[in-house]
């Protein structure tokens, strides 16, 4: 009688769970458009082609994920992806019988014409398609993740996790049943710096982003008759390998050398006499003028090859060589043959043919020099095609002005990319400003309308690679102020290389704003959608850059009449701009400061500043130079504009110092208090001009 009594509720549990495990492994439970728009809001970036019909909940324990036999190693990186989200949100690595998550490099099998899988052939119909990949459903209780290789697998896992994470508990895991199509409009996406590798190529990775400059690349010391020998960082380069990230060495520019110890240990191959040298960005304030080499001596090629070789030993695939960055020339008789730069080139294919010899596979890119374009047409003649292309700061170059929006055009490179050369560019304008070679302020800078716009220029004059600069970070905390500052316009590269011409600049932000966690999605994407616009307008009219050359201070010294539309003043049209540039701010700013983290919030307020100084730089410089100053109302009017601009001074260097102190204490970077000084600046020797030359009291 007692054993009958203890072993009914053990009956009726092994009935309960037997129910339970029935009620989880129902039928796939289908979903409404609506979820499944809301659902893709986790996706970053948006694939090309995706549908979600229905979804499969399940305990966690109940999956499975499983590997084709012979799996590469790649291939198990990105079912490692998988279980690492499974054990950071549901602190288990599922092995279960219920349902299967099936990766791995899509084999030939039956077509409907006795030959390969159909999904097979698409994928090798798409562009990029070494990077292209499927998700489908295999029956009621099996999602495979496939690509045409290694990378396209690590990609669809991605995109499963972004889709997985959101829904992930202990006790419940939801699986869409997706039907994905997916591939890069952009071959490389990336960045040219960027702090702490180790934890952002992953993040980095998590986004389809997948080139990076590797920092800690270094040429070991010259010594003159020894092996020259180059130290790269090769653990990081392959854990990024099985990521699908190019950590890619380099060779730094040629005016760089003399730091190794080159031109101690071989004086003949310093370039000859003062054209020599190439001088200094002014973001290189101090410091040597960085002598170009002889890139004509024989030796120069050798000790190019030493170091490509040593490179190429460890494991790399490629390098990137990095012409001298500014023009000079050695004055020796063999280089004005042809100029500095297609000898620099000649001795880098040199020097790659030879190791070639040993290394048949490895690749080299010519990095151009950035502030030239001195005889590209000759080095681009001679340069094999299979060598690719970098270039950087060069959209000062190649910008022709045009209404609403200024092209982004070199004929000479556009044409090469036309007939298919490999081509990539830097100057994705990730920055307040985009180009390295400048003070690069570190000010607050989120446009999506910016990004795109540059991007769809780059796409349509068919370039294969588009990367942005980051040279600035916090020194107490690496890698988090450089994060929090550039995450949004990081996002919207991975966004718009991968596809673009998928969401719009509102979605886009709406689909940030739902990875980020703000509350609501929807009020952010209205924030993108105002301000992207007006911060292109900003920025992109050389605010806040142009206060350290003195161009707004010339132009009230010289009395030059400011002209709407151009310069200083390119996308204000008339004099009601500034205005309406302001009261969009305000509309924007009104909808950020009801969310929780007031960073959107300071970066209008900072925006909006910009607009109020040159507001009243424009009224100063235009009545500077078209009134005689000489009756009392001029001059009632010009201490009043004064006034304003002090105010608007005030306002932006408040603004500025409340948008960094919301990120954290002191110390700051220097080229954050360079932004200060040069509002302070610029205000400060405009009412000394002024005050001593315009005012009478």
């Amino acid at each position: 009688m007692i054993r009958k009594a203890q072993g009914l509720p053990a009956i009726i549990l092994l009935f309960l769970v037997i129910s339970v495990h029935l009620l989880w492994a129902a039928q796939p439970e289908p979903i409404s458009p609506e979820e499944a728009r809301s659902w893709m809001r986790h996706l970053l970036p948006l694939p090309h082609e995706i549908a979600i019909k229905g979804k499969f909940a399940l305990p966690p324990a109940e999956l499975s994920i499983r590997l084709r036999e012979n799996a590469t190693e790649i291939e198990k990186q990105a079912a490692e992806q998988v279980r690492g989200l499974f054990k950071e949100k549901a602190g288990i690595a599922p092995e279960g019988k219920s349902f299967e998550i099936r990766l791995g490099v899509m084999e030939a099998g039956e077509g409907p014409d006795g030959g390969s899988n159909p999904r097979i052939r698409r994928l090798k119909t798409l562009p990029n398609n070494e990077q292209a990949y499927v998700i489908f459903p295999d029956g009621d209780n099996r999602l495979v993740l496939g690509g045409l290789n290694g990378r396209g697998v690590f990609y669809a896992a991605a995109t499963l996790c972004q889709l997985l994470k959101p829904y992930l508990t202990p006790r419940r895991a939801v699986i869409p049943l997706a039907e994905v199509v997916d591939w890069p409009d952009l071959e490389e996406r990336g960045l040219w710096n960027f702090p702490d590798p180790p934890s952002w190529i992953p993040w980095l990775a998590g986004m389809k982003l997948n080139y990076g400059k590797m920092a800690d690349t270094r040429i070991q010391p010259v010594k003159r008759g020894e092996p020259n020998r180059a130290a790269i960082n090769r653990d990081l380069m392959m854990k990024a390998r099985l990521m699908g990230f190019n950590y890619l060495p380099y060779i730094i520019h040629y005016n760089f050398l003399k730091d190794s110890g080159l031109y101690s240990a071989y004086p003949e191959i310093a370039g000859a006499g003062d054209r020599a040298l190439a001088g200094r960005y002014f973001a290189h304030k101090i410091g040597d003028e960085h002598r170009v080499p002889n890139a004509s001596h024989p030796l120069f090629a050798k000790i190019l090859a030493e170091w490509m070789m040593d490179i190429a030993s460890q494991g790399a695939g490629e390098v990137s060589c990095w012409l001298s960055e500014r023009p000079a020339e050695s004055e020796d008789r063999e280089t004005g043959t042809a100029g500095q730069f297609v000898w620099e080139a000649r001795a880098t294919v040199t020097a790659w043919k030879e190791v070639l010899k040993t290394h048949p596979d490895f690749k080299i890119r010519l990095f151009l020099s950035t502030t030239t374009s001195e005889r590209y047409f000759r080095v681009l003649a001679e340069t094999p095609p299979e060598v690719k292309i970098e270039r950087a700061c060069a959209s000062w170059i190649e910008r022709v002005p045009r209404a609403p929006r200024d092209l982004y055009v070199n004929a000479l490179l556009d044409s090469y990319a036309a007939e298919g050369r490999w081509l990539a560019t830097y100057d994705v304008p990730l920055g307040a400003y985009g180009r390295v070679d400048t003070p690069e302020y570190k000010v607050p800078c989120s446009s999506a309308h910016r990004i795109k716009d540059y991007l769809s220029q780059l796409y349509k004059r068919k370039w294969r690679g588009a990367y942005g600069m980051i040279a600035w970070d916090d020194r107490l905390r690496p890698g988090v102020i450089a994060k929090e500052t550039y995450e949004f316009n990081i996002a919207a590269l991975a966004e718009w290389t991968w596809n673009i011409g998928g969401r719009s600049e509102k979605e886009f932000a709406a689909a940030w704003a739902t990875r980020e966690g703000y509350e609501n999605p929807e009020a952010v994407g209205e924030w993108g959608e105002l301000m992207g616009p007006v911060e292109f307008d900003v920025y992109d009219s050389e605010y806040p850059v142009l206060y350290s050359w003195g161009r707004a201070v010339n132009l009230i010294e010289e009395r030059k009449r400011p002209v709407l539309s151009e310069g200083l003043f390119r996308y204000y049209e008339d004099r009601d701009a500034f205005d309406r540039k302001m009261s969009v701010c305000d509309k924007a700013c009104a909808i950020a400061v009801e969310f929780k983290d007031p960073y959107l919030a300071n970066e209008t307020r900072v925006v909006r500043s910009y607009i109020g100084l040159a507001k009243h730089i424009f009224e100063i410089a235009e009545q500077v130079a078209t009134e005689a100053l000489s009756s009392l109302e001029s001059q009632a009017r010009l201490k009043e504009n004064l006034k304003k601009l002090e105010d608007a001074g005030k306002e932006n260097t408040s603004a500025l110092r409340r948008w960094r102190s919301a990120l954290g204490p002191e110390p700051w970077h220097d080229r954050f208090h360079d932004a200060v000084r040069g509002t302070e600046t610029t205000v400060g020797e405009i009412r000394q001009i002024i005050s001593g030359k315009y005012l009478y009291d």
